[in-house]
């Protein structure tokens, strides 16, 4: 299906990663219900050496303390496939994760194994973050995952790309996004709806709309731009610009995708 012929959801899913207990606290004042506690950290430094990244990773205590609040949705990203999985599921399960997110997936064999120690008592995701995992993304959309999330810094790092960005512009994304159409799918990161850089959050709301994206990620720039933003005017920004975003026409989808383009080209 071409990125645009279908419709958009009526909202997007904000999902947090964080494990503050007071800033999780005032977004749930919000509306906002699903937060990420983020365990990846093996093998992390030395890959995203060099890039602009972030690794702040929380614990079995943080997760519980996350979980433990009235109305969260309480995910865990672990760290990828190896011989510490099935410990770490069951940590997280432990904890009170309501859904578990398995990084840098290169293979069937990985969600396959992945799966089978969760063994339907969580909610299942995976991120599609290297070459190989775009390779293989038809076969791994016939698995029966609740979220697919494309990683975009690690995707870049993958196969050694300047731009984190590109993979929104050659067509990276859209091919994940056709391969996963009937699941819940993620890309990108976003901050206040007049903010981000290089790339305007604005911006990335329009491709996720085009895309027919159903949650994003808000980490290290939200929490930046909060600095100098109430969370409620933040929040109440992001779902404004979407609605703006998945009302507009054909035309003004094609436009912004072009507008997008050469921002991005003009980065490479």
């Amino acid at each position: 299906m071409t990125p645009g012929t279908a419709v958009a959801a009526a909202t997007i899913e904000l999902v947090v990663l964080d494990h503050d207990i007071e800033r999780v606290g005032a977004l749930l004042d919000c509306g906002v219900g699903t937060f990420l506690v983020d365990w990846e950290s093996l093998g992390k430094d030395a890959r995203q050496l060099g890039f602009d990244t972030e690794i702040r990773p929380g614990t079995a205590a943080d997760l519980a303390a996350v979980a433990a609040l009235p109305g969260v949705d309480a995910w865990c990203r672990l760290n990828s496939s190896g011989p510490h999985t099935p410990g770490e599921v069951e940590a997280a399960i432990a904890a009170g994760a309501r859904g578990l997110f398995l990084p840098m997936v290169k293979r069937p064999a990985d969600v396959d194994r992945f799966l089978s120690l969760v063994r339907g008592r969580a909610a299942t995701g995976i991120l599609v973050e290297t070459v190989e995992g775009l390779a293989c993304v038809e076969h791994l959309a016939s698995y029966p995952l609740d979220r697919v999330y494309f990683g975009l810094n690690d995707f870049a790092i993958s196969r050694g790309s300047r731009s984190i960005f590109s993979a929104l512009v050659d067509g990276s994304v859209a091919r994940a996004r056709d391969a996963f159409a009937g699941t819940c799918f993620g890309v990108g990161g976003l901050t206040a709806a007049d903010a981000g850089q290089p790339v305007p959050c604005r911006r990335l709301l329009e491709e996720m709309a085009r895309l027919r994206c159903d949650f994003s990620f808000l980490r290290r720039s939200f929490r930046r731009d909060l600095a100098t933003r109430s969370v409620h005017s933040t929040i109440a920004g992001i779902r404004s610009a979407w609605r703006d975003c998945i009302a507009r026409d054909a035309a003004a989808v094609a436009r912004d995708h072009a507008s997008l383009c050469t921002i991005i080209r003009d980065l490479a």
